[in-house]
């Protein structure tokens, strides 16, 4: 992968108005981006990857070197808020990033915070959730899902033409969207959690 496909995948695993905060971060027009990474005659000016690299938690290195497909660091993104409650529509506004053990992090893995504590005892509130976009998600499983601009992390079931979003803590009741309803869909799978101390 070139330094603008590495972009290009790292600002998809970060989600929802990552464009906007690497502009805002790189102090550039948005436009920029976007052309860095659809417009192959417009490449990505040098003076501005050690600011793409300290904005993702990767290594300069890592960004211009082809032949390196992943980053030689265990840095993840922790990409914001994920609702414990009612959905929300979160993204964070400074992303931070956590170490994490080599054979934890990888392609597609990333973190959310948990606000709320409809997943207790499990998940409590601003424990750090870790999540892989490419994990298989059976029913049972925990997931950061985003339907229709809500997230949330919630126990997932697909069931007769239903999506069916089920807290652990009773107190709440269980989330339902008929496939007929949904316009977009991201699910990822839990795969650990860091309760705070």
């Amino acid at each position: 992968m070139n330094t603008e496909q590495k972009v290009e995948k790292l600002l998809n695993e970060m989600g929802r108005g990552a464009k906007t905060r690497l502009a805002e971060h790189l102090g550039v027009n948005r436009s920029y981006i976007g052309r860095w990474i659809t417009d192959p005659d417009y490449n990505i000016p040098r003076d501005k990857i050690k600011g793409i690299a300290n904005f993702f938690g990767v290594s300069a290195d890592y960004l211009l070197d082809d032949s390196q497909e992943m980053p030689v660091n265990t840095k993840v993104p922790v990409i914001g808020k994920a609702s414990c409650g009612v959905p929300n529509g979160y993204y964070a506004d400074d992303i931070q990033y956590i170490d994490l053990p080599s054979n934890v992090a990888g392609d597609g893995v990333y973190g959310v915070v948990a606000d709320g504590d409809s997943m207790l005892p499990k998940i409590s509130e601003d424990a750090i959730v870790i999540c892989d976009k490419n994990s298989s998600v059976n029913n049972g499983d925990i997931v950061h899902y985003t339907i229709n601009d809500e997230s949330g992390i919630k126990k997932y079931h697909e069931r007769d033409n239903e999506i069916i979003l089920e807290p652990i803590n009773p107190a709440y009741e269980s989330i339902r969207y008929a496939d007929s309803d949904i316009d977009s869909i991201k699910i990822s799978k839990c795969i650990s959690v860091i309760n705070p101390l």
